[in-house]
């Protein structure tokens, strides 16, 4: 009987791994650094305004999720809501760590009944 041709790859000998890893070589575009320059007060002319830096972007008001926005609709529709449309909550990983094992399960099927 012939041997299948995962045994006979089994049998190859593996290729040498190297120890170190290579790169290959890219050329980047030589950058000014990035240093501030400090003016002294002496070389800004009298009438000068000095303009504050930007506003970070993370400072943004974020725009409602969906679940949020659904969870508005529910409530402004109240009873004419479709009771079909269930809004489950969300519960993060770190929320259920504490409970055991064997009753997560069990909380989440009570949790989706609601």
């Amino acid at each position: 009987m012939r041997p299948s041709p995962t045994c006979l790859a089994r049998k190859l000998p593996k290729p040498l791994v190297p120890n170190m890893q290579v790169f290959p070589r890219t050329t980047t575009a030589v950058r000014k650094p990035s240093i501030p320059r400090i003016v002294p007060f002496a070389k800004i002319a009298p009438n000068a305004s000095i303009l504050p830096a930007p506003v970070p972007r993370n400072h943004e008001i974020k725009p409602p999720t969906l679940l949020e926005t659904l969870i508005a609709q529910k409530n402004a529709a109240g009873d004419e809501w479709p009771p079909n449309l269930r809004i489950e909550p969300f519960i993060s990983r770190t929320e259920w760590a504490p409970v055991k094992k064997g009753l997560r399960s069990k909380l989440k099927r009570m949790l989706r009944e609601e």
